[in-house]
């Protein structure tokens, strides 16, 4: 967009300690971007130029219909990777098969203090919440974009939840866990960031966009007990104990012996006060991993709850 933390952005990019990079910079303003030299800080630089001015997704489409490499990673005006973002995401991504990748992103406020972190393991199915990562974190090889996978410009905003979507469709993804980049999120004009940057209505109305364009896909991905056990405990974390129960209870039908399942089970049946049942699952996963600290710490837990339930009782 022209802004003056262009400079920055460009700044980091031309620091990255991997060699091969090719910057790209997409003159989303259109036509009255400034020129940019060739080369910054030793290191190539694209210009994609528009004669009008391009909504986010439509500019994200314009710099993958631009790019040569094999793996991308787009990178806001305002946002920053450390210097070893790149190296160390293309290094994770040959170690495995996932063709997306990401890192965990710090977040920074409108005062430039840091507000927390973006970016951790998960499931597909958690998509239906959320992103799992942020943008700038996350890299993916060419190949999506050539099985299909495109930025929506129907998405005014979280257009990169519905691409992430999309990938997910495609490949699994894996996650590594460093910082490695910063999401400046009270710094933008999107209102998905926070403070000045946050405008609730507006993210809520393009999510529930974004879960009714992808309904079916959700369906299907509910039917993976692995996708099952996340959801379970997301209901069972929000406090919905009967819907986290049957889920759970479905999961370990599927998964006997699956720890998770079993401590996650459990714990839904002692809020439903089944403390038996909930013994009876945690003593078979002690009986799988022996001295397993969260199951014996949960297990003295529900002990406790039914010698006092049995005590009221007298």
């Amino acid at each position: 967009m022209d802004r003056p933390v262009l400079r920055r952005a460009l700044d980091c990019a031309a620091a990255q300690t991997y060699p091969n990079l090719e910057i790209l910079v997409v003159a989303a303003c259109g036509a009255r971007h400034q020129e940019l030299p060739a080369t910054w800080n030793g290191r190539p630089v694209r210009m994609v130029r528009s004669d009008s001015r391009l909504p986010r997704a439509e500019a994200a489409n314009a710099g993958l219909d631009t790019a040569r490499g094999e793996w991308i990673n787009l990178l806001d005006d305002d946002d920053e990777w450390t210097a070893d973002h790149v190296e160390h995401l293309l290094t994770f991504a040959t170690q495995g098969s996932a063709r997306l990748v990401y890192a965990t992103a710090e977040i920074r406020n409108e005062h430039n203090e840091h507000a927390g972190f973006v970016g951790r393991h998960g499931t597909h199915m958690q998509l239906y919440y959320q992103n799992r990562s942020q943008p700038t974190a996350t890299m993916f090889h060419r190949s999506l974009i050539e099985d299909g996978a495109r930025f929506d410009p129907a998405f005014e905003i979280l257009e990169d939840w519905d691409f992430a979507i999309q990938c997910a469709r495609l490949t699994e993804f894996r996650w590594l866990p460093e910082v490695t980049c910063i999401w400046h999120a009270g710094a933008g004009e999107s209102g998905c960031g926070v403070g000045a940057n946050e405008d609730r209505e507006k993210h809520q109305r393009f999510a529930d966009r974004v879960r009714a364009k992808w309904r079916h896909q959700f369906e299907s991905w509910m039917q993976d007990p692995k996708e099952m056990l996340f959801l379970g405990q997301r209901h069972l974390k929000e406090g919905n104990v009967d819907t986290a129960l049957d889920l759970l209870e479905t999961v370990l039908a599927a998964l006997p012996n699956d720890l998770n399942a079993l401590n996650l089970c459990a714990m839904a049946n002692m809020h439903a006060n089944r403390l038996g049942r909930a013994e009876e699952l945690l003593n078979q996963a002690n009986r799988l991993r022996p001295g397993l600290a969260p199951i014996t710490a949960n297990l003295e837990l529900v002990r406790a709850r039914r010698l006092a339930a049995s005590g009221s009782d007298q």
